[in-house]
């Protein structure tokens, strides 16, 4: 094998190192794109909680409910997100003064509104897709002296503890329970929305 060849044969895995590298960096970049995407969509959904947020009245809270993790759950009432926003106005009716906020896992992000039930699907892939952006959510509000207002309901002790983490309120903020029969808070006392 003369010098030829093996210079030839050294450029030919050089180019395979390349091509190879090359197939990572569009897979990454790829990757970013989808989570830049889904952070685009996080973003519009957080600018209208923000705004459920700031038109609360006196008194009022914003009650985020980890949508799936309650209708999926051991002895829930709610079978279906239309049996938890039915749940929801049960909680409002009693608690005229707050906003019911039902965040699900969604491969398509929309949010529709039905009086003061907002009902949001996180779009994107993968799985806790609410649970990150209830998250972010409550870190923008602790940011803007607003994470008072707001109670998070769910069943995952895991995420209840991060959220009173993240709220650096604990106790209060974020309410676990077994199960769902309604969502009947007192104004003035802790809320519940599982009991």
């Amino acid at each position: 094998m003369g010098s030829g060849r093996i210079i030839m044969d050294s450029r030919v895995a050089h180019v395979r190192e390349l091509k190879a590298e090359v197939s990572r960096l569009r897979a990454e970049n790829t990757a970013l794109r989808a989570e830049n995407e889904e952070l685009s969509h996080h973003l519009d959904l957080a600018i209208l909680a923000a705004e459920d947020l700031r038109e609360l009245p006196p008194g009022g809270k914003l009650v985020v409910v980890d949508g799936w993790n309650l209708v999926l759950g051991a002895g829930s009432e709610a079978r279906s997100p239309s049996d938890l926003v039915a749940l929801a106005k049960r909680h409002l009716d009693g608690n005229p003064q707050d906003f019911v906020w039902l965040v699900f896992d969604g491969p398509r992000e929309n949010s529709r509104v039905e009086g003061r039930v907002r009902v949001s699907y996180t779009g994107g892939a993968g799985l806790h897709r609410a649970d990150r952006f209830i998250c972010d959510f409550v870190r923008m509000a602790r940011f803007r002296g607003d994470v008072s207002k707001i109670v998070v309901q769910t069943r995952d002790k895991d995420f209840a503890r991060e959220i009173a983490r993240l709220s650096g309120v604990c106790g209060g903020l974020c309410e676990t329970g077994s199960s769902c029969p309604e969502l009947n808070a007192s104004s003035g006392s802790k809320r519940k929305l599982i009991r």
